[in-house]
């Protein structure tokens, strides 16, 4: 074999072994980048439920209006819209995560997106969400899954 040849095939196995390294490097960085956003879910997640938990007046509300559907005070009423604003940008955020490939479907499904049935099918949701008009506040890739998960 020539010189010639012997510097063209080290060549090539350079840049085979270069494109190898990048790709390992790639895939890295790939499962960092899923693992800080599955982290950052989790951090919103917790603000929420110590939101939840730790407030009684706040937890009372939301128990009334939206798991309960009992009737709640008018003055309370712009309040638990804001609850539900609050929450449906949480799970829009998840949704839009796993859209984009930063989480995968567990986490649509640790986050209760995989069955949006329950109180999204109740009247205060579809009265919030349509006759209220909470519905063109989101994106309407997120608007057509909520509702089509809500027929589930």
């Amino acid at each position: 074999m020539s010189k010639e040849a012997v510097r063209e095939t080290i060549g090539v196995l350079g840049v085979v072994a270069s494109l190898i390294f990048v790709g390992l490097e790639i895939r890295q960085n790939t499962a960092v980048a899923r693992g800080q956003t599955r982290q950052e879910l989790e951090s919103m997640n917790q603000e929420w439920l110590t939101l939840i938990t730790a407030d009684p007046a706040y937890s009372d509300l939301w128990y009334r209006a939206w798991i309960a559907g009992q009737d709640i005070a008018p003055d309370a009423e712009y309040r638990a819209d804001m609850m539900m604003t609050q929450f449906m940008r949480r799970l829009e955020n998840i949704y839009f995560q796993y859209s984009e490939g930063l989480v995968d479907e567990t986490a649509l499904q640790s986050y209760g997106l995989q069955d949006l049935g329950g109180f999204m099918a109740t009247e205060r949701f579809q009265t919030w969400w349509t006759r209220k008009g909470w519905r063109s506040a989101f994106h309407p890739q997120f608007v057509a899954f909520v509702e089509v998960g809500s027929e589930r």
